[in-house]
């Protein structure tokens, strides 16, 4: 469920790159001697590169705000724990459905427990609010929803529990392939942990990682709990050892912390 714990691997991070909600070519720019004589032999990113960063992390902030909004929602109904282990969120015409349920043990059906549609109120989708459809009898899925739960699961093997909690979260990729995330969950409120994240790219059948991808090193925390009364704050500036381009997860962080300012 969401906040499941995994643990990522070593930590160390330094602080440089900047982005805005969309990125856009010329935005990257390195910060300090260092950073620039690394950057000088970095390609400059295309603009199909940067449109594609910034179409994923798009799509994996309405991923992770549908899961946190649907499963509060289903919290609230007492659900029995051996019928929702997990949980797959997928865009529809009807916006981000959340699929909540559990993997047989031969990880061949992924029995559906509950659904989380979002809501019509006077005839206008509300996407901050989910109607939750609770069949008698799991229905059983062994198409679209087992086989990302298996990218999940393919994924995740490489984490082992940790005091941090972690969230992942699967997406479609053009090619029929998954983009899998493992990124850390809040573990306080008012805070949010950019950073010590990954992605991988698996097969479409969920059971092979084709590739693998540390997108920040170590973790650095957006905290507006220590100075709340400072209404000020503008923009935020970090920057990664790992590469000059822009991560999928720094659009996400931008899209789904409070207040919302450009990074």
């Amino acid at each position: 469920m969401p906040n499941r714990s995994f643990r990522a691997r070593a930590l160390s991070i330094q602080v440089a790159s900047a982005l805005s909600l969309a990125i856009l070519p010329g935005a990257i720019a390195a910060q300090g001697a260092t950073a620039a004589a690394a950057a000088a032999s970095v390609p400059a990113a295309t603009p199909s590169q940067l449109a594609d960063i910034t179409d994923r992390g798009r799509a994996l902030a309405g991923y992770q705000r549908a899961v946190w909004r649907a499963y509060a929602q289903l919290l609230a109904t007492r659900p029995d724990p051996r019928l929702v282990q997990r949980y797959i969120a997928y865009h529809a015409d009807s916006g981000w459905v959340v699929a909540f349920g559990r993997l047989s043990v031969v990880r061949d059906t992924f029995y559906v427990s509950s659904v989380a549609i979002p809501a019509v109120v006077d005839g206008r989708r509300v996407d901050t609010l989910f109607t939750l459809e609770t069949p008698a009898t799991p229905g059983a899925d062994t198409d679209y929803l087992v086989r990302a739960a298996r990218a999940i699961d393919t994924a995740t093997a490489l984490f082992w529990p940790s005091v941090r909690p972690y969230e992942a979260a699967v997406l479609p990729a053009a090619d029929g392939s998954w983009w899998v995330y493992v990124i850390p969950a809040a573990n306080r409120a008012g805070v949010w942990p950019l950073g010590d994240d990954m992605r991988y790219r698996i097969s479409a059948d969920g059971r092979a990682i084709l590739e693998a991808r540390r997108m920040h090193v170590g973790v650095i925390e957006y905290d507006r709990t220590l100075r709340p009364e400072d209404t000020r704050f503008t923009a935020g500036v970090h920057n990664t050892v790992t590469s000059e381009l822009p991560e999928d997860t720094d659009v996400y962080h931008v899209l789904t912390r409070q207040p919302r300012v450009f990074e």
